[in-house]
Order: structure tokens, then C-alpha cells, then sequence
């Protein structure tokens, strides 16, 4: 019953030219900080089908390419970052997953509630990531202790804690770092994150299922959308205005490419 969450890509050609990419390169980590920036500037993160229609969503490859390559639309970390691996994977990458606690939030005992993918290349570990809502780092982070990383303007730490536990650590404009994920070491495989997703998506309480998320990387900065409240970050400025549920499909298909998603 698991077979689907393993199944390759159905047309590689089709997925890299989704994300901007116009062909394929070795499996160096320069392409793959490529890879992981086009992602993020062309595939939102959203969460409508689970907070607007509350649908559950499909984990299998071929859903997923349906979804996010054929039919342009986003998905929320569940989906990207399973599809995502297996692009990485179709391109010669050495992939596994990782499911993480998010620590945005004050929240005394988070649950795991985030799934990305660790990749090796030249036995070196990297967290390859274009499915957290933010801030997420448009570059592979080195998982190795206490090594910082600057790119693309952004500042990304990984920090140990134990045998099974890292944290990644961003630091912003304040020059403090924020602890923003805690990613467990243990491996783990697809069908680990069936039941995960589908509590996220269907627990009444879940944030996904309160609140409307829409984000995406832009050229200068990103654009995202909480309920109805829409956040421009560009060139180190913040701006942010109400948006009516009337310009909301308009919105969508405007700033983000989704279109026909209802």
C-alpha cells in the first residue's frame, strides 16, 4: 500500500522546467543550492487544500506531480519536500527524509510536525529544505555543529543537541539566532509521514486547518498571505495590507500562479 510514496518522477524533463530549471547538471552541492532557490521562487507553500476544503492529501508521488508540476499548484511540507526528494533522487542525489519539531513558536512541547530531506554529496551531509513556511534557508545547509552559513543574504546554523537531535538556527536583521527547527537524526522513510500529514490535516485545532498560508520566495524578498492578511518583504522592507476574500482567487493566480484551485 506504500508502494506509491516511492515511485519515480513520471517525467523529469517536465518537473525541472516547473521550477525553472532548463536541464539537468552533475549532483554537486552548486546545484543543488540552485535547485532548492528555484523551487522556492516558482512552487508556493500552501496549505488551501487542507484549511479551505479539508482534504487530505495525497502523499503518492504521482498525486504530487499531478498536483504541483501538472497542475501548478503548491502544497504544504508533506507534499513539497516528497516530491522534492524525489527530483533530487531522479537527478542522482543521495536523499533520506527527516521529520522535525517546528520551534517558531513558544510552545513548551512542540509535536513533529515538519518533514524535509537530508542529501549527501561527497559524504557530506546537507538539509535541503523548500517546504517550511519560514524562515527557510534558499540554500543546502551544512549539517555539521556549530558551522554558520551565509547565502543569498541569509545566516543558517545546525547545532547538535545529542546522538538523535540537531537544531537549525537562523539568525536575522537583530543579529540574534532564532532556533526555528528541530530535526530528528533517526532514519525514517515515506510512510513514517502518512500519518503524520494526515493529523495535521485533519485535527480541527491543527494550524493548517486554521489558518490560510500562502508564501513564495521573490527576487528581492517573499511574499506571503496569513488568512487575509498579505506581507510583502522586499529589499529588507516590510509591508503588509488587507486583502477581501473577493480578490483572493485574483491574488492567487496573480502573485502566486494558482489558478482553478477551488
Amino acid at each position: 500500500m506504500s508502494e506509491e510514496l516511492y515511485e519515480p518522477i513520471p517525467d523529469l524533463d517536465a518537473h525541472l522546467d516547473r521550477i525553472g530549471i532548463a536541464k539537468a547538471k552533475p549532483p554537486t552541492v552548486e546545484f543543488l543550492d540552485e535547485l532548492i532557490y528555484a523551487h522556492q521562487c516558482t512552487v508556493p507553500f500552501d496549505n488551501l487544500d487542507v484549511c479551505e476544503k479539508a482534504l487530505i492529501p495525497s502523499l503518492g508521488i504521482a498525486d504530487l506531480f499531478d498536483k504541483i508540476v501538472v497542475r501548478k499548484r503548491g502544497g504544504y511540507c508533506f507534499e513539497l519536500n516528497a516530491l522534492f526528494g524525489a527530483l533530487l533522487k531522479a537527478l542522482g542525489y543521495t536523499v533520506r527524509p527527516y521529520m522535525a519539531r517546528v520551534l517558531l513558536r513558544p510552545i513548551p512541547h512542540p509535536i513533529i510536525s515538519h518533514r524535509a530531506n537530508f542529501v549527501t554529496v561527497d559524504g557530506r551531509d546537507y538539509i535541503a529544505d523548500v517546504g517550511f513556511g519560514g524562515p527557510q534557508p534558499t540554500f543546502a545547509v551544512p549539517v555539521e555543529d556549530g558551522l554558520t552559513t551565509t547565502k543569498n543574504g541569509q545566516t543558517f546554523a545546525t547545532h547538535k543537541l545529542d546522538e538523535d537531535w540537531w537544531d537549525l538556527g537562523y539568525t536575522g536583521s537583530t543579529g540574534e539566532e532564532q532556533m526555528v527547527q528541530r530535526m530528528c537524526m533517526a532514519r525514517v522513510g515515506e510512510e513514517d509521514f502518512v500519518p503524520l500529514s494526515f493529523f495535521q490535516a485533519a485535527n480541527p485545532e491543527s494550524v493548517f486547518r486554521t489558518t490560510r498560508m500562502v508564501n513564495i520566495k521573490t527576487a528581492d524578498g517573499a511574499l506571503n498571505l496569513r488568512n487575509s492578511t498579505l506581507t510583502s518583504f522586499s529589499n529588507g522592507e516590510r509591508s503588509e495590507r488587507e486583502v477581501s476574500e473577493d480578490e483572493i482567487d485574483a491574488l492567487l493566480e496573480e502573485k502566486y500562479g494558482i489558478a482553478n484551485w477551488r
